[in-house]
Formats: C-alpha cells, sequence, structure tokens
C-alpha cells in the first residue's frame, strides 16, 4: 500500500487505523490522494484548482475534472455547491462514512465499499465513536416523535410537531440511509434519511440524494415510523438534520452498543411516553418489534387469558414506534416531560 493513504488516514486524527488506509486506496487514484493531502480542512483555508496546480504541479483542468470526481464520490467539499471553486477536506471519519456511501452509485463496485466501511466500523469505528459518545456530559441527539403518534396532543410543540419542523425548512432532502446500506441487518426502507436547507444543497448537488416537498417528507416519516425506525435530530430545537434509526444497523446505536456506553448518554429522550390500554390490547406483540429500545414486554395479567403488552416507562424514548404499530389502538402517547427537557426551549 502506498503511504499517501495512510498520511490520508493520519490527516483524519487517525494515523494507526488499518482499515482507513484500504478505504482510500480503493476510492481514490494517487492522483487523486495527491489532491487530498494538499486539501486544508476546515476551518482552514480553501484552495482552488489553479492553487492546488500550483501546489502540485499539475494541469488545472485536471485537478478540476478530479475534484469533481471526489465531490460526487463524497470526499472533496467545496465551499460554494454551485461554482465549487474552492474546496476541502473531510473532517472527520463519520462524515466519510455518510458521504462516500450516500455517493455509492459513483463507485464501480459499491459492495466493496459497503464493506470496507463495516469492516472499519467493526474493528475500530464502533470502538472509537462509543468513547467519544461516553466523554460527552450531554445528550447531542434527542428523539422526535413520530407526528401521527402526538398529532392531537394540545402539549405538542413546533419543534417536535414535523408538521410545523418542515415549514420552517427552505429545502428539503432525502439521501439513503448509510448505516443500513453498509450494515444489511434488516429489511426496513433505506432512502429515509432527511436533510435540510444547506446540507441538502450538498445533497442535490452531488448525486447523492433529491429534492423533496413537506408533503412528500412526511409521507417518508410516516413510512418511516410505520416500519419501526426512530426519529432523531439534534438535542436542540433547531432540527437541522434527523435520521430515521434502527437498533440493529445504526452506526450510533452500535457504538453505544459495543462501547457500553447507556443509551441516555447520547440519546436524550422525546417529551412523550408510551401507555397501552389493557382493554384495547390483544396481544399482537407487533409493538414489541416495533420497539428499538426493548421497552415492551408481554405479561399475563390477572384476570386475563392472554399476554398482554406492558411497558417499561424507564426504558421508553417516546418514539412513537409503537403507536404507528399498533392496529387495535391500544397505544398512547402521553407528555410526560416539561418544554425545558429540550435544550434551548425557555420553561
Amino acid at each position: 500500500m502506498e503511504e499517501i493513504y495512510k498520511r490520508l488516514s493520519a490527516k483524519l486524527g487517525y494515523p494507526d487505523s488499518e482499515y482507513l488506509p484500504k478505504i482510500f486506496e480503493y476510492a481514490v487514484t494517487l492522483r487523486q490522494a495527491k489532491i487530498l493531502e494538499a486539501l486544508n480542512q476546515a476551518p482552514g483555508p480553501a484552495l482552488t484548482a489553479e492553487q492546488l496546480a500550483e501546489k502540485l504541479g499539475l494541469d488545472a483542468e485536471v485537478i478540476r475534472q478530479d475534484l469533481d470526481d471526489l465531490f460526487h464520490k463524497g470526499l472533496a467539499f467545496p465551499r460554494n455547491f454551485e461554482d465549487r471553486r474552492e474546496w476541502r477536506y473531510g473532517k472527520s471519519p463519520m462524515q466519510l462514512h455518510d458521504a462516500m456511501i450516500s455517493g455509492w452509485r459513483r463507485f464501480r463496485e459499491p459492495e466493496k465499499l459497503f464493506q470496507l466501511w463495516h469492516q472499519y466500523d467493526e474493528s475500530e469505528g464502533y470502538q472509537k465513536y462509543g468513547k467519544e459518545f461516553a466523554a460527552v456530559s450531554t445528550p447531542v441527539t434527542r428523539i422526535i416523535p413520530a407526528v401521527d403518534a402526538v398529532a392531537n396532543d394540545p402539549n405538542l410543540q413546533p419543534w417536535e410537531d414535523w408538521r410545523e419542523i418542515l415549514k420552517t425548512k427552505r429545502l428539503i432532502s432525502v439521501v439513503d440511509c448509510p448505516c443500513r446500506l453498509e450494515v444489511r441487518a434488516c429489511d426496513r426502507p433505506v432512502e429515509v434519511c432527511l436533510d435540510f436547507d444547506r446540507t441538502a444543497e450538498y445533497d442535490i448537488a452531488s448525486g447523492h440524494g433529491r429534492k423533496l416537498t413537506r408533503e412528500e417528507a412526511l409521507e417518508i416519516l410516516g413510512k418511516a415510523s410505520r416500519a419501526g425506525l426512530v426519529h432523531t435530530g439534534v438535542n436542540d430545537i433547531s432540527v437541522n438534520i434527523m435520521c430515521n434509526c434502527c437498533n440493529d444497523c445504526c452506526v450510533e446505536f452500535q457504538s453505544l452498543k459495543k462501547g457500553n456506553v447507556p443509551l441516555s448518554q447520547h440519546y436524550a429522550k422525546s417529551r412523550y411516553e408510551a401507555n397501552i390500554d389493557q382493554n384495547l390490547c390483544t396481544g399482537c406483540q407487533d409493538c414489541v418489534d416495533n420497539c428499538n429500545f426493548d421497552a415492551i414486554t408481554m405479561a399475563k395479567l390477572p384476570g386475563s387469558k392472554k399476554l398482554k403488552a406492558q411497558v417499561d416507562t424507564e426504558a421508553c424514548y417516546g418514539c412513537g414506534c409503537c403507536f404507528m404499530a399498533c392496529e387495535q389502538k391500544a397505544v398512547s402517547m402521553k407528555c410526560v416531560r416539561p418544554v425545558s427537557h429540550v435544550p434551548g426551549v425557555q420553561a
């Protein structure tokens, strides 16, 4: 292996990685590797093709062509997605993971790309991310309930109501879930990760995603929650990006599990909690299958011949996926936390 691929890994802060250099070796040519090595990371200055040509002794037009390829592959990032004059290198392995896998259509052998990233995550990534998650003082991600599960609740706030959240976004895009493409541990929907505004601009310009109307976005969210995917966003009121996660594929779930880090260290619960009406519950267990937090079990209650669903309120994160799975409407979502539970909200 050429040393330059190892240096690209070191530039991300992982000089001892075994698998990141292999990912670079697969993804880029030696000339493209030299271009990436010459680029700065944010907040360092972005460089033009002309500046890179002078720095590397290469033709500027050739560099422009390589930068365009690297952009679509998720390895180089322009300051402006329209003119694409000034460029930077990636900030972290997780950024490259998401961008490269989202750009899978640009690779000749996408299955090999998925396999290499999975080898990295299983051997190195999950452990590293788990340690990073364990070190934070406040959860960085919050659970946002499925809109249908809480739509009629008078306590519902605009920053937890997807109908209102989407109204604040000038641009919405959807991309394939990188985690689900990589891991393939379930058959849940793949095209479910929503991005907004500037990130959506990147998705559309790079060809990684497609533009959505608000109605299309709501439809995707409903499909995701019915399939047992948990809506997550940054733990404040901004909701600048969101994911639809499952505990068997998601890099965050897997990192917490394999790093033996409590879910509560990384995920903040929504303000809601699931409740079961025992008179309506038929014991079908669909809610159990749709819960990513192992918060629902089946138990036989006094006077009942059937097993009925029971919610462990301590384990419930208020995602509403159980509500979405229950055809009998035995599940309801109750608001149990104040608005101040979400950072940035005044009580």
